[in-house]
């Protein structure tokens, strides 16, 4: 339901309903991405989201950015530039068997509205 309301959001990218080997998506969650050409990242949207009342998760973040591993030495100067993105850029919208359709229809409602203000505010945007 998520991917039908919210198709053609500015300044989202939306998760793919099939991979690549045609597979359908499951969605255990649903993830969004901050577009690239939207000038704040995914923290600040999940702050405008937050102040609408719509609760979001921060995408996990990467193995080798991860404090634990420093001392240990793993990934030491390694760089992954899709997982540092999507990090820093995606964020979950909230999802489970619990969320009702119209509760799902309020929060896509809501999620365009704050992400047409940002692109509005950074002077627009096309796709």
């Amino acid at each position: 339901l998520y991917t039908k309301l919210l198709e053609g959001c500015p300044g989202l990218i939306l998760p793919p309903d099939k991979n690549q080997k045609s597979e359908s998506n499951i969605y255990w969650v649903y993830g969004v991405e901050v577009a690239p050409s939207v000038s704040c990242d995914a923290d600040a949207v999940m702050k405008r989201l937050a102040a609408a009342k719509v609760g979001t998760r921060p995408f996990f973040w990467p193995m080798h950015e991860q404090p634990v591993f420093e001392p240990m030495g793993f990934f030491k100067g390694q760089s992954f530039p899709v997982a540092e993105r999507i990090a820093r850029r995606g964020f979950y919208i909230p999802s489970g068997l619990a969320l009702e359709d119209h509760e799902v229809e309020e929060v896509a409602r809501r999620i365009r509205k704050v992400m047409e203000e940002i692109v509005s505010a950074d002077g627009g945007y096309s796709k």
